[in-house]
């Protein structure tokens, strides 16, 4: 797999290109060729001496991006752009430091309905037990998790619709229970509303 950093310009294009993660979405596919496996996560950088605000973008895709030609016109992001490939490798018994950006969500059922509505978790007990049960499903058991909710973000498509969702940003450790499915879980991302940035387990 490939992983990407992005960093962004302290500029008002840019910070209104980032704040809509459905365009972002459509012009990172263009650079990883239509990647369907490809995420990404938007977050604040805070490393030390860092402009305060300053943002990047975090990019894991299964091919070699063609970032140049696809932000050469664009004018938010800093070239070049730093990519490197890299192999998921967990050991079963490992403790490993995480990060990911989600959507925790739950599927209810309305009377009369046939289909579920997807509604957002806003209570962190409910946040906590949802990162749990999907990290256990990927073979981590987590450990000293921060949460923090950053609240709603929402996105508008090309055809004026819009979208809502609900970000929470997990850290913390877990342990490697089973190494094929943390691989899996790496690859595939965790949770719903990966073309809007959430899922990306690093």
């Amino acid at each position: 797999m490939m992983l990407s950093r992005l960093t962004l310009k302290s500029t008002r294009a840019a910070k209104s290109w980032v704040a809509n993660a459905y365009r972002v979405h459509q012009r990172l596919m263009m650079g990883c060729a239509g990647d369907p496996r490809m995420l990404f996560r938007i977050e604040e950088m805070t490393e030390v001496g860092a402009i305060e605000g300053l943002q990047r973008i975090l990019v894991q895709s299964q091919r070699v991006p063609e970032w140049d030609a696809v932000f050469a016109d664009l004018g938010v992001v800093d070239l070049p752009i730093e990519t490197r490939e890299y192999q998921v490798a967990p050991d079963r018994g490992a403790v490993y430091r995480f990060r990911l950006l989600a959507n925790p969500t739950v599927t209810r059922v309305r009377p009369g309905e046939k289909r579920g509505v997807r509604l957002g978790l806003l209570q962190e007990v409910d946040q906590r037990a949802w990162l749990r049960r999907k990290l256990e499903e990927s073979g981590l058991v987590p450990a000293d998790v921060a949460v923090k909710d950053l609240g709603l973000r929402r996105s508008q498509k090309s055809d004026g619709s819009s979208q809502t969702h609900q970000a929470v940003l997990y850290d913390g450790h877990g342990t490697c229970t089973e190494a094929g499915a943390g691989v899996q879980a790496v690859t595939a991302g965790i949770g719903p509303a990966k073309g809007y940035g959430f899922g990306l387990l690093s």
